[in-house]
């Protein structure tokens, strides 16, 4: 199950991108994220600032992924541009844990220490 924090980091990721973004999802998805969100936790999106710097959660940043595969890449070549840039991150992330020499390195780099 996904914790309701997702929902509303992604509920406020939407937001702050803006009409634009939010037309392009449909109803039923938008709604979804909207209803799911937690009514206690508010993140705020400071739009100056990359996504990836922000603190969001994990599955955070996997569900924006997702939404922008399925519905905010406008042709093919662009889905299948930013597929292989996905790719490429997992695949220097694999490079990265194979030269990880110590326990504590590791737990460093997937944010657990």
């Amino acid at each position: 199950m996904i914790d309701k924090k997702v929902f509303s980091e992604s509920y406020a990721v939407i937001l702050a991108l803006g009409e634009y973004f939010i037309n392009r999802l449909p109803s039923d998805v938008f709604e979804l994220i909207k209803s799911k969100s937690d009514s206690v936790y508010i993140p705020k999106i400071d739009q100056d600032k990359p996504l990836n710097e922000q603190g969001l959660l994990k599955d955070t940043m996997v569900m924006i992924a997702m939404l922008r595969l399925e519905y905010w890449c406008n042709t093919e070549g662009e889905k299948a541009k930013f597929l292989a840039h996905l790719e490429a991150n997992e695949e220097k992330l694999k490079e990265t844990l194979r030269k990880t020499a110590s326990t504590r390195e590791l737990l460093r780099l997937i944010g657990k220490e």
